[in-house]
């Protein structure tokens, strides 16, 4: 199943390549809803610098708490897994503070990929 998700995940990568605010997203199974995944704690969202960082389950970063979370100096494709229970959602936000949140929407137990570099943070909410 791991590898399916990598394969799929990798496939999101390649489409995403033109896409600058958007980005697709797949389903990471339901092992992911039962436990930490890909080094994410279970009720957390964690960004990877780059797909070998998701295959490790090595995050950069994690959020736990709802409301929004700045970014400094993030830019590229990256890799965003929402690790969260209940439908809690995350999504990606132009502005600081949580302003301009017209980016991805990640649900729960699903991975992100985009391009990181026009967005400023990322808004947690249930």
């Amino acid at each position: 199943m791991l590898d399916k998700i990598k394969r799929t995940a990798a496939a999101l990568a390649l489409a995403t390549g033109a896409l600058a605010a958007t980005a697709a997203t797949a389903q990471a199974g339901t092992q992911a809803q039962q436990a930490d995944y890909a080094g994410c704690r279970l009720g957390y969202v964690c960004m990877y610098q780059n797909e070998a960082d998701w295959n490790a389950g090595r995050p950069s970063h994690s959020w736990s708490q709802y409301g929004a979370h700045n970014l400094n100096n993030q830019y590229g494709t990256k890799w965003v897994f929402n690790n969260q229970h209940s439908g809690a959602k995350a999504q990606l936000c132009f502005g600081y503070n949580g302003a301009n949140c017209t980016g991805l929407v990640i649900n729960s137990y699903t991975v992100g990929v985009a391009d990181i570099t026009p967005i400023n943070s990322i808004r947690l909410y249930p």
